[in-house]
């Protein structure tokens, strides 16, 4: 299970958009990894945009093509509060993966208040199954329980 960047490029605390480079764009992909059997890791980068959100749900579904089911980690420790208009992107990227998540487990540190938040929006977006983790390991652990269920 390799949880590190493939592309050596190190992403700035930016929005990035259509005019990233093609190296900046693997890197923000590279962010979404498989991680068990229909399991899937996203580590969320520091400032979201519509862009990247894109980039990574585009990754999830391909990462998932063919499984029935699968779960997946949403890491945001190193996240910022998304902007409306990213907001809606990863609500209508999680609508479409919905039918098909048995469990989302959200990293969120010991934030209390980003750990409040992270549940409140994910239920917001029709997110049934949702567990908010202090670290990424329990995190893994329950979205690989709750696949095998």
């Amino acid at each position: 299970m390799d949880l590190s960047n493939q592309h050596d490029v190190n992403l700035q605390l930016r929005a990035y958009g259509p005019d990233s480079t093609r190296e900046e764009s693997e890197a923000i992909e590279d962010r979404v990894s498989r991680i068990g059997e229909r399991v899937l890791l996203l580590r969320e980068i520091p400032v979201q945009s519509p862009f990247s959100i894109n980039l990574m749900f585009d990754r999830v579904e391909s990462l998932a093509h063919g499984w029935d089911r699968f779960s997946y980690v949403v890491d945001l420790s190193e996240a910022g509060r998304p902007d409306a208009a990213t907001r809606a992107t990863l609500k209508e990227r999680v609508l479409r993966v919905n039918p098909r998540v048995t469990h989302v487990a959200i990293v969120v540190g010991s934030n209390l208040l980003m750990r409040a938040m992270a549940r409140l929006i994910a239920y917001g977006m029709g997110m049934t199954s949702v567990g908010v983790h202090v670290t990424r390991a329990e995190a893994i652990e329950e979205a690989v329980r709750a696949v095998g269920r």
